[in-house]
């Protein structure tokens, strides 16, 4: 977890964390101590992606992102959005498996305080693992269902999203 949200590797973490909590209800591991630990992993690799980001972020992503016509008013873009939404984006940003790696990073690059951006990152962290680990254990055989449903609830979220930023 800690290096899917630092995006360093990408990984599936919902799959993951579905498959722990499958393994807790067999009995094979404890499901506070699995909350626990996820929990520690996803905000400890949210905070090494906003230091990331704050350190390298901005010039980094004008380099890598000139590939894909990522520009100075996109970063620009990208700051004001985080200075209006950016709690929300952190908390939000963790349900969504593929813009989880780049939330923290982007969150460090737009200036965005260490404080506010650790609220949200403990809040999101612990909701997001314990949703993970309680859905894996609750449907424990089915894990594949729960695996195939979130990742649609994610699709809608980022629809919700979209349509919120229009609105701005």
């Amino acid at each position: 977890m800690t290096l899917e949200c630092a995006a360093i590797f990408f990984i599936p973490g919902e799959s993951l964390v579905l498959i722990g909590g499958f393994f807790a209800a067999r009995g094979h591991l404890d499901l506070i101590d699995l909350i626990l630990v996820v929990s520690a992993g996803a905000i400890l690799g949210y905070c090494i992606g906003f230091e990331l980001g704050r350190r390298f972020g901005r010039p980094r992503l004008l380099q890598m992102g000139r590939w894909v016509g990522l520009r100075e008013k996109h970063l620009d873009q990208g700051d004001a959005f985080f200075a209006r939404y950016g709690g929300g984006a952190v908390f939000l940003g963790r349900f969504t498996w593929f813009r989880r790696p780049f939330v923290s990073l982007a969150a460090g690059s737009s200036n965005m305080t260490f404080r506010r951006f650790l609220f949200y990152n403990f809040a999101g962290g612990i909701l997001w693992s314990a949703t993970f680990a309680l859905l894996g254990y609750c449907f424990g055989a089915s894990w594949r269902t729960a695996d195939r449903w979130m990742g649609d609830a994610s699709l809608l979220g980022v629809l919700m999203l979209l349509v919120v930023g229009a609105r701005v």
